[in-house]
């Protein structure tokens, strides 16, 4: 269960044991209507830039390194730090295109999913 999901649970557990929370107001409609809103929308799919860049490495590199990848390794890839890359992977395994592996040292590859996004 994600954060989002979590969340709306508990607010919803919070409306059924008190249906008046937000009262009979113009103000308390437009709040329920985000709610309801809110609960709809699916969880973000947009890659980010550094993403993007992260993604296209993996593509190309996924055979050099058996796809097994570190974060330092990608990031000396991109000219950059280790760290930048272990935050944007974080969205990437959430999304399905990156699969996390091991733990000590962290390692991951490269899903089927992430291997057939076209990069824009």
């Amino acid at each position: 269960m994600s954060g989002k999901d979590i969340f709306i649970k508990k607010i919803e557990e919070l409306l059924n044991d008190c249906p008046d929370f937000f009262g009979q107001t113009e103000e308390a409609e437009k709040a329920l209507e985000f709610f309801n809103n809110f609960k709809l929308e699916k969880n973000s799919k947009i890659i980010t830039e550094n993403g993007l860049k992260i993604l296209n490495f993996m593509q190309e590199n996924y055979e050099k390194y058996n796809n097994v990848f570190k974060a330092r390794e990608i990031g000396e890839g991109l000219f950059t730090t280790g760290r930048s890359v272990s935050g944007s992977m974080n969205k990437l395994v959430l999304d399905g295109y990156v699969e996390k592996l091991g733990k000590d040292p962290v390692t991951y590859s490269i899903t089927e999913k992430g291997k057939c996004f076209t990069l824009t």
